[in-house]
């Protein structure tokens, strides 16, 4: 073998031992490890060799295929029309008094979705009608009686509504999972008002309902500081029941009642607080156990809810000029007038905010916030690392983007999918494919004898680089993968095939073995390249317009097309080549 002939081989040799070596983790991951370690990055890591690669390059394994957690939510349009009908009122009679067209009040219906204004003074009801009815577009007139006008949602408006809070809050709880580090998440929309989650490798329902279900309504709610004293005069003058825990701390200033049951909080403080007044409570949490609250304590925050997180743009966390944390948050343009009011108006109070009916935090406003951007400051450090304080930041920034939902959502269904239907689904897929591709194998070295042991072991490296593929881009193989890999087998069988008969079809036609073997990969390569291209045209769209299992399948078929042409033009013709050029072979055995 002369040089040119070394550096080719030794090409396909370092191709096929760096393939193999790259799926170590896998092998790992799949073969040695646990079940129950399956998904620990930490765990895998440790048990690889020093010299295999990182342990982020490994196969994942669907739903279907290793068990998980499926989930159904379910998003509660009607309350949150019933809120935003609510705040529209609100909106309404604060516009007309600016625009200084009179004076009215805004009750609501919520059940019927109506909201009835009515003018202190009769006269001025037309006007007002005319001027609400053009500039807010999305309701219309119910009834109008005298000095009173009812309103409604307009029934497209609603429509709209209710399809893009379901759409919102697919994307919202996407993002949250995709931080998790979930793998493979599918998301989708079941019905008209919920979402199917499935979580692979999730073991604990108790720990994918906390993961998911407090992806809830985020408020922007004012404290009412008119009666700082409020919590502590309610302990004095109504005693807790013998035997509670509940006591009165100090934060900020501020008396708070504080306990290690929310439930105890809210009973006590239960018809005892001033009219348009709830109380809200605050998770303290625990410093050995994350995500776990060692108590609560309470809020009294105005119940008008004068901004939401449909509002809500951007936030994130950052470092100031003092090296101190801050989040900096963003509002559309509507949000961005309601929030300059609200500033406006409370200066000096504290402005809470409350995702799912907690109290997540309560900064306090020191000036007018124009321009829809603002500042949280996360407040003293004190025992807490400046890391610990940081992340505080992070969270809050987490908490503001990812409960941006316009409409609350809480957990309708959920069930662990066992694991062993998955290792039965893994056996029986891996046996397909064995004898599947067995059963190629023995046809292509029986039916074109040399030619086709070549272009088994071209076949063989065109499954390991396929899985070689899914491993760096660190792809789920779920069961429709699994069906992708197989097809992605017969692809480069086929591709093989035609050059073997376009070999055939040459030595027919009285060529030389040099001359039959050249023309025959020149004239097969375009009709395999057109073949080639038009699959993977396909697998893209079905990769970017599908999701779940459809991307799996079609990540599976994009890899395997691209080693399929690798390795049934590159890879058999150096070797086919080798044999007859660098060997001066007479014959062809094929």
């Amino acid at each position: 073998m002369d040089r040119g002939w070394w550096w080719k081989f030794g090409l396909i040799v370092a191709v096929t031992l760096g393939t193999i070596w790259f799926l170590i983790p896998s092998y790992y991951s799949l073969v040695v490890m646990d079940r129950a370690q399956r998904n620990d990055l930490a765990a895998l890591q440790a048990r690889l060799p020093a010299w295999a690669p990182p342990a982020k390059y490994r196969l994942n394994l669907g739903l279907d295929l290793q068990g998980g957690i499926h989930m159904v939510m379910r998003v509660d349009t009607k309350t949150a029309l019933q809120k935003r009908t609510e705040r529209r009122g609100q909106q309404i009679a604060t516009y007309v008094a600016d625009k200084k067209l009179g004076e009215v009040t805004a009750e609501t219906d919520p059940e019927k979705l109506q909201l009835t204004l009515t003018a202190k003074d009769p006269a001025t009801m037309d006007a007002i009608e005319k001027d609400v009815l053009a500039t807010f577009g999305d309701f219309k007139r119910v009834n109008r009686d005298g000095a009173t006008l009812v309103l409604s949602p307009d029934e497209s408006q609603v429509n709209r509504f209710r399809e893009e809070a379901v759409d919102q809050a697919m994307l919202v709880i996407r993002r949250r999972i995709d931080k998790w580090g979930v793998a493979e998440v599918d998301v989708r929309k079941l019905g008209t008002d919920s979402i199917q989650i499935s979580l692979p490798g999730r073991s604990n329902p108790e720990q994918a309902k906390e993961l998911v279900g407090t992806t809830a309504q985020l408020e922007f709610r004012m404290v009412d500081d008119t009666n700082p004293q409020f919590f502590a005069q309610l302990f004095q003058s109504n005693p807790p029941p013998a035997g509670s825990d509940i006591t009165v701390s100090e934060e900020g200033g501020f008396p708070q009642l504080q306990s290690a049951s929310r439930d105890a909080l809210l009973k006590y403080t239960e018809g005892k607080v001033p009219e348009n007044r709830q109380v809200v409570t605050e998770c303290i949490a625990n410093p050995l156990r994350k995500n776990e609250c060692s108590s609560y304590r309470t809020y009294l925050l105005d119940k008008v809810v004068p901004l939401t997180g449909e509002s809500l743009a951007g936030a994130d966390a950052s470092v100031n000029q003092m090296n101190e944390p801050e989040v900096n948050i963003a509002f559309d343009p509507a949000g961005a007038r309601e929030f300059e009011k609200l500033t406006e108006a409370g200066v000096g109070r504290r402005m809470a905010i409350v995702l799912d009916d907690n109290v997540h935090t309560a900064p306090n406003i020191n000036e007018k916030i124009g321009g829809g951007r603002a500042r949280i400051t996360m407040g003293r450090m004190g025992a807490r690392s400046h890391d610990e304080w940081l992340g505080e930041a992070q969270t809050l920034a987490l908490v503001l983007k990812a409960g941006a939902l316009p409409a609350p959502v809480t957990v309708g269904e959920i069930r662990q999918v066992g694991a062993s239907l998955g290792d039965e689904l893994i056996k029986k897929g891996g046996l397909a494919v064995l004898v599947g591709l067995g059963l190629v194998l023995l046809f292509m070295g029986l039916y074109y004898r040399k030619a086709g042991l070549i272009a088994d072991i071209a076949l063989v490296l065109n499954g390991l680089l396929i899985l070689a593929g899914l491993a760096f881009f660190n792809a789920t193989l779920t069961l429709p993968g699994i069906a992708g890999f197989v097809l992605t087998l017969g692809v480069a069988v086929d591709a093989n095939v035609l050059i073997n008969e376009r070999i055939r079809e040459e030595l027919s036609h009285g060529k030389s073995a040099k001359a039959a073997v050249d023309q025959g990969y020149d004239r097969a390569f375009w009709t395999i390249f057109d073949a080639h291209v038009t699959a993977l045209i396909a697998g893209f769209i079905l990769f970017f317009t599908g999701t779940g299992p459809i991307r799996g399948f079609a990540t599976t078929l994009i890899v395997g097309l691209l080693a399929s042409l690798f390795t049934s033009i590159v890879v058999t013709r150096v070797i086919m080549t080798y044999f007859v050029h660098g060997r001066n072979a007479q014959s062809v055995s094929v």
